[in-house]
């Protein structure tokens, strides 16, 4: 827990250097993955159209598909938890379900969108010495705005350097 000089770190600052980690990852650098928007507790992002994404019936592949809903889902929820990143902590994705709900094909779009309410009981997890668990759910979005697919994600929030079973 910090002491009584740490203060937490600008949620807009902490938005903006996980932006960067994001983007920057080498995975979503290949699949040519976009933040499209990033404002506290609401995240946007794109995967471009891409042919060499596409599976064997000519939408995009599954996988592919969830890279902008991981990345979504984390800012959208990073943003809201900034005391966790003072404490030391970073979010791993822990569970994830999804409904496939039509082809995707095109441009996708990932919107999550987190609101204030999941502080408290991450911060109370925390202080318990437990792990910080949020549950976000992210939509994905054609270029005609048909929903392909509706994921859920639980990030766990791991303290660095320290290990738990």
């Amino acid at each position: 827990m910090p002491d009584a000089t740490t203060t937490d770190p600008d949620p807009q600052a902490v938005l903006d250097g996980l932006r960067r980690l994001g983007t920057e990852l080498a995975f979503n650098r290949h699949l040519g993955v976009e933040v499209r928007e990033a404002t506290v507790g609401r995240c946007v992002v794109a995967l471009p159209a891409n042919p060499a994404l596409e599976n064997h019936i000519g939408g995009v592949h599954a996988i592919a598909e969830l890279a902008p809903v991981e990345l979504a889902g984390a800012l959208a929820a990073s943003s809201r938890l900034t005391p966790l990143f003072a404490r030391g902590y970073v979010p791993v994705v822990g569970r994830l379900a999804t409904r496939f709900r039509a082809p995707a094909t095109g441009e996708l779009l990932a919107t999550a969108e987190v609101g204030e309410d999941i502080l408290a009981p991450a911060l109370a997890a925390a202080d318990a010495g437990e792990r910080p668990k949020v549950d976000v759910e992210v939509t994905v979005t054609d270029p005609d705005g048909t929903v392909v697919n509706v994921t859920e994600l639980r990030f766990v929030y791991l303290l660095m350097g320290v290990t738990r079973g």
